[in-house]
């Protein structure tokens, strides 16, 4: 059974950006933990070519493909809905899923 990361990538205006990181923070990604359905997630800055782009990726990590699925059934119609009546145009995203083939760690001696 494979992990896959539920990557999404989210361009945000600078007018609410400050306001996005906070809920993000605060209510997005805990709602999102809440469900059992993943087991970890990470909130990142994307740092392009583009100058003055606000990019960030979260990635919310699952366990199986089954639990990413039963989130998208039961779960996401909710919390992306609540995020677009929230931030509309403000912050629009798209999302990925990868699949984890394999993990590395740095040695130590």
């Amino acid at each position: 059974m494979s992990q896959l990361v539920y990557n999404i990538t989210i361009a945000v205006s600078e007018d609410v950006r400050e306001e996005w990181l906070d809920w993000m923070r605060d209510v997005q990604i805990p709602k999102v933990l809440e469900t059992g359905l993943f087991t970890s997630a990470r909130l990142m800055r994307v740092h392009a070519f583009e100058r003055d782009a606000l990019t960030y990726s979260v990635q919310y990590l699952s366990e199986s493909k089954e639990n990413y699925e039963q989130y998208q059934r039961e779960f996401a119609p909710a919390i992306d809905a609540r995020h677009q009546k929230r931030f509309g145009e403000g912050a629009t995203t798209f999302a990925t899923v990868l699949e984890v083939l394999d993990n590395f760690e740095r040695a130590t001696h």
